[in-house]
């Protein structure tokens, strides 16, 4: 049985649960150490990333979710979650440091340059999502691009870790939660 957690401290919460149960999938809002031992996979999602990591020190959920990478568990970061996953942000440390590359916070603009943009996948698909307040992926490291918006790398992967500059929850684009679902199912 697949359950997924979606990281409830902040952010697109009951959206990934929404569209996690339009896949046929158990879906669970993780808030504690205890939820994590539930999941077969974690979603970080969209919202503020300052916040998200303050938040994850005092839930004390850092070492936690660390540890669930460590050993392979699959996640999906989105936005945030990209930011939170992400080696240099802004030219600094990141939160997790985990997946290999650089982001910009905010590089398509502020809220009002937020949009939707057809993403295109490495296995063809393609899909309208949101971004909103995006970040930039400005280099890739060892991870794999796999979604673009025209010549723009917007999705990336390094072995059992997803990540986006996209919502792809926002406009129900499964292709990335299916990704994540076949991640889980070979792990």
């Amino acid at each position: 049985m697949v359950t997924v957690g979606v990281l409830a401290l902040q952010g697109g919460v009951r959206e990934h649960l929404q569209l996690l149960e339009s896949l046929g999938v158990d879906g669970i809002a993780v808030k504690t150490e205890q939820d994590l031992e539930t999941i077969s996979g974690l979603i970080i999602p969209g919202g503020e990333s300052t916040t998200i990591s303050k938040l994850l020190k005092e839930f004390n959920l850092n070492n936690a979710i660390l540890n669930k990478i460590s050993n392979g568990m699959p996640i999906l970061g989105t936005c945030a979650g990209l930011i939170l996953l992400s080696s240099k942000v802004d030219g600094d440390e990141g939160h997790f440091k985990v997946l290999d590359c650089s982001v910009i916070r905010n590089a398509y603009g502020a809220q009002l340059a937020s949009g939707e943009a057809l993403v295109s996948y490495e296995n063809g698909d393609e899909e309208k999502a949101a971004f909103i307040r995006a970040p930039k992926i400005s280099s890739i490291g060892d991870s794999r691009a796999i979604a673009w918006v025209g010549d723009e790398i917007v999705g990336i992967q390094k072995g059992n870790i997803l990540a986006a500059s996209f919502h792809p929850e926002l406009t129900n684009s499964t292709t990335l939660h299916r990704k994540l679902i076949e991640l889980i199912k070979a792990n």
